[in-house]
């Protein structure tokens, strides 16, 4: 049987990697002769089908778990090995069967992001057992950090984990690292230890600053890049994060207006959140079309005097704050 597993969730994959292992390989004793865990950035992929091949002598059964598949990715990173990769070979194996009875083959990659028209994609979904690991929606996370919490007996007031599940946005992997901070810092959890310790992503930060912006709130917006500042935050980042959210005003404009889609097929569309989709829809009628080109146009502009030196970064990207106009 043949597996392919993707998703951003690390340690949710994880966990299944090891349900389809344990219940493969039941009754028996689980070493490194019947389950041999290979990483994607490092063997090669007819390496890893010579593996699948036979079983060692003793042995009745097999699992090979190949990691980071990064070339299953859109964009396909850069990786040295690439140019050794007889991609052939894996696609052949792939083809015959679901490949050897007695051998389970697990293929991973921790992303969303694969690419859906490549030859090796289009054959896995065709020929295998797909496992696509979906971001838990804001209920369902808050219900899972809830469990979580209550399972390891960590003390967490409501507003601190209602905040922990914000700044973790859906990220299994940063809520664990983050609480396993926490209590290292205090044992009992209130919203000003999340506030100190655990930082928004800076996606979060740039969609905030852009909620300020179309509100009206400058001063709040400049608030919070003094506060970004302190974390060594840099203005041209923000500003290509910043130029995104705004792009993403039109974006969903067209698709709401124009395209007559939901906010479901919105975000389905952009690979967003339908909870981001709803919340910058509210922007569309703060904020014209037109103000929005503008505003692309003076980050585009902001960002080159930057870069060449003409303006300090941080007291021009503060004063762009200042003067951001909506209308």
């Amino acid at each position: 049987m043949i597996y392919f597993i993707y998703g951003n969730q690390s340690p949710t994959i994880k966990s299944q990697i090891k349900k389809i292992t344990k219940a493969f390989l039941e009754g028996m004793t689980i070493d490194e002769f019947n389950y041999v865990k290979l990483d994607g950035n490092n063997i090669l992929v007819q390496d890893a089908v010579d593996e699948c091949r036979y079983v060692s002598l003793g042995y009745d059964k097999k699992v090979v778990s190949l990691e980071n598949c990064y070339f299953l990715l859109k964009p396909k990173p850069k990786n040295k090995i690439d140019a050794d990769q007889d991609y052939q070979v894996l696609k052949d194996y792939i083809s015959s069967e679901n490949g050897e009875e007695e051998v389970t083959f697990i293929l991973s990659v921790p992303s969303d992001s694969i690419d859906e028209k490549g030859e090796i994609v289009s054959l896995l979904k065709e020929k295998t057992k797909v496992i696509e690991i979906a971001d838990p929606d804001e209920k369902s996370f808050l219900e899972y950090i809830a469990a979580y919490t209550k399972k390891y007996n960590i003390v967490i007031d409501k507003d601190a984990l209602r905040e922990l599940a914000a700044r973790t946005d859906g990220d299994v992997a940063l809520f664990k690292n983050s609480i396993e901070k926490l209590t290292l810092y205090t044992d009992h959890i209130r919203y000003q230890d999340v506030v100190k310790m655990v930082t928004r992503k800076l996606d979060d930060n740039a969609f905030l600053i852009q909620n300020y912006l179309v509100e009206g709130r400058n001063t709040d917006a400049i608030n919070l890049f003094r506060d970004l500042r302190v974390s060594n935050v840099e203005p041209v980042t923000l500003i290509g994060q910043l130029a995104n959210q705004f792009r993403m005003i039109n974006q969903i404009r067209y698709l709401l207006r124009v395209k007559k889609m939901t906010a479901d097929e919105a975000a389905k569309e952009l690979k967003i959140k339908p909870g981001r989709v709803f919340a910058i829809s509210k922007s569309l009628s703060l904020i014209s079309e037109k103000a929005v080109n503008r505003t692309l146009d003076d980050l585009f502009n902001l960002d080159l005097e930057i870069k060449s030196g003409r303006v300090d970064r941080f007291y021009a990207f503060e004063l762009f704050l200042l003067k951001f106009k909506r209308n």
